[in-house]
């Protein structure tokens, strides 16, 4: 049977592993700013409720703008007289753990929700749209090729070969990786999913366009 030390420190293992500790909603503006304020402030102490994301909602329930706080309590401070001030009438807590990247939770929720009172563009990682319209441009040549020149692409098939399981195996993890321009976790994941087979890894090197590097890679390391 678990000892109550052994439960409390399972809790705190349970809470550490999540993103969002605990949430707030419906926070009237009332409450932030009349005489019950001191008590509320004293509650997020008691809490240790600081570091977070927060919402801001007009007098209509619509997102007003979305924010991130290291300090909660400050934040709702400069809130109360900034420029925004005026443009809305409740608040929305959510409380994450000390592991959660704040600034990249916070731009994905104004990426997604896109609040009117957000000018600043969020950062959420690289922006692949370019990498997609090269990758959709070069699909459109090779599909106008196999129009055009049918036989000419059975012959270049026959002559680059195929990628098969065996091929697979007989790569190294490495070299797969950068033929396919992904890091080695991400091909042993891939790997892990399907070990007989390898059907997972053939559909991934499909999806990618990467085929031809791949074949490259077999014909460097002279793999027939």
């Amino acid at each position: 049977m678990a000892t109550p030390q052994r439960r409390r420190k399972s809790r705190r293992k349970k809470l550490s592993d999540q993103l969002v500790r605990s949430h707030l909603a419906g926070i009237k503006r009332e409450l932030l700013e009349g005489e019950k304020r001191p008590a509320f402030l004293e509650f997020l102490s008691k809490n240790d409720a600081r570091r977070g994301l927060y919402a801001l909602y007009d007098k209509r329930g619509r997102l007003y703008y979305a924010g991130k706080a290291i300090d909660l309590k400050r934040r709702i401070d400069q809130h109360l007289k900034d420029r925004h001030a005026d443009s809305w009438d409740q608040m929305t807590l959510f409380f994450l753990s000390e592991s959660a990247n704040v600034g990249e939770l916070e731009g994905l929720l104004i990426a997604t929700v896109k609040p009117p009172g957000n000018k600043v563009k969020p950062k959420i990682g690289t922006d692949i749209r370019r990498s997609l319209e090269k990758f959709l441009k070069e699909d459109a040549v090779v599909q106008i090729r196999q129009v055009i020149y049918p036989d000419a692409q059975v012959k270049e098939d026959r002559l680059s070969g195929r990628i098969t399981p065996k091929k697979l195996k007989s790569l190294e993890r490495t070299k797969l990786a950068k033929a396919l321009d992904v890091s080695y976790r991400r091909v042993s994941q891939l790997w892990n999913e399907d070990k007989k087979g390898l059907k997972v890894l053939l559909r991934y090197i499909r999806s990618t366009g990467r085929r031809d590097a791949v074949l490259l890679a077999f014909e460097k390391n002279k793999i027939a």
